[in-house]
């Protein structure tokens, strides 16, 4: 349980100052060099979801991460003494879900920075990061862990 908590809350101070430095040192619309023909940053608020989806529906942003949000924190508990990979991926699941609750609350939009230069990719930010590989964990988890039950 420790773990699952220790991770969310790493996880949404490192993405907060992420966050804040592309905000002090870039406009809207600018960006900055990171690794040639990897990313750049590129300063984007984003009020919607991956590619524009659902541009605009603040509410609904914030209904869904609250109700998802709270059903990790009841994983959590309940599958306290579970795999180390399971906790570790609820605590990225939860750490990148209240990251971009925090700017959705605060801000009303989303602060994304990371472009990827080699695939035709949404702009995203250390919270939508940490969100993708807990999901992905879990997946591996599912496929691949003998006993699912024991593990969910």
């Amino acid at each position: 349980m420790f773990l699952s908590f220790f991770v969310a809350i790493l996880l949404i101070v490192f993405d907060q100052i992420v966050k804040f430095l592309t905000v002090t040192n870039l406009q809207v619309g600018e960006s900055a060099r990171g690794i040639a023909n990897v990313f750049d940053f590129f300063y984007l608020r984003n009020d919607g979801a991956g590619w524009g989806l659902f541009s605009g529906r603040v509410n609904f942003f914030l209904i869904i991460t609250v109700l998802a949000a709270a059903y990790i924190i009841y994983l959590i508990f309940k599958n306290r003494d579970h795999h180390f990979i399971t906790r570790l991926s609820y605590g990225l699941i939860l750490g990148g879900a209240v990251g971009n609750f925090i700017d959705r609350i605060r801000l009303g939009y989303v602060i994304d920075m990371f472009r990827l230069k080699f695939i035709d990719f949404p702009i995203f930010n250390v919270a939508d990061a940490a969100l993708t590989i807990g999901v992905v964990l879990l997946i591996i988890v599912i496929l691949f862990f003998e006993n699912t039950e024991d593990v969910l």
